[in-house]
């Protein structure tokens, strides 16, 4: 099942107590994940992430948050799979048998044009330190979770909301959000039943960079009749 979390300012600036928020959201979601933790923090202190693991792929040497040579970093929930066809068309050498690290060469190959490669089901953050992007996305039809909240200009986001809420200023219903519920047993268009929290919403990315946060649609249904 595995939990993913992080933290970004939108403005990259450094976030106080930055590693003990990501503590925080762990331990929030240690159900998720019990054969393995793992947290990193930029050296600026302005973007960090943080995973629980529940070991399925390379039981061994597969922990998380996993970087690659570039100083890209990538926390990763959920399955890739075709990765064994993916890694021999992109012809990488991967130092692991995970799905993740053939995920981060993807990335780097076909960047955010990546998930259009993906068979599988996926929530993740991948750190552009290139770039110094954030890029997240979610599989097409939205097995895995991912919310997030921006508060003080600073992105949070996780697999649960509850390791969200610690970081909300006054938690309350989202109204909307709950008419939604009643009569749909779901709440739409990325609506929470928490006011502030969103859902990245199935086949959507969401990019942070230079101050600005973009969430969009890379895939939809065509029905050719």
């Amino acid at each position: 099942m595995c939990s993913i979390s992080g933290a970004i300012n939108i403005f990259l600036e450094p976030i106080p107590f930055l590693k003990n928020k990501l503590d925080v959201m762990n331990h929030l979601q240690a159900h998720r994940g019990p054969d393995g933790e793992g947290i990193w923090v930029a050296e600026k202190g302005c973007v960090g992430f943080a995973h629980r693991r529940l070991s399925i792929i390379d039981l061994a040497t597969g922990q998380q948050p996993m970087s690659d040579e570039y100083g890209n970093w990538i926390c990763f929930n959920g399955e890739v799979y075709n990765y064994k066809e993916l890694k021999e068309e992109i012809g990488c050498v991967c130092n692991t048998s995970s799905d993740t690290e053939v995920v981060l060469h993807a990335y780097k190959k076909w960047g955010e044009g990546c998930v259009e490669h993906f068979k599988g089901m996926f929530a993740f953050a991948i750190w552009d330190n290139q770039n110094k992007k954030l890029f997240c996305s979610r599989d097409r039809f939205g097995i895995k979770p991912f919310y997030y909240i921006t508060v003080d200009d600073v992105l949070y986001f996780a697999s649960e909301i509850k390791a969200l809420l610690p970081f909300v200023k006054s938690i309350e219903t989202d109204i909307d959000g709950f008419k939604d519920y009643l009569a749909f047993q779901f709440c739409l268009g990325g609506k929470t039943l928490f006011r502030g929290i969103r859902e990245l919403m199935p086949a959507h990315s969401l990019t942070i960079v230079n101050g600005y946060i973009r969430e969009y649609r890379y895939w939809q249904v065509y029905y050719n009749l």
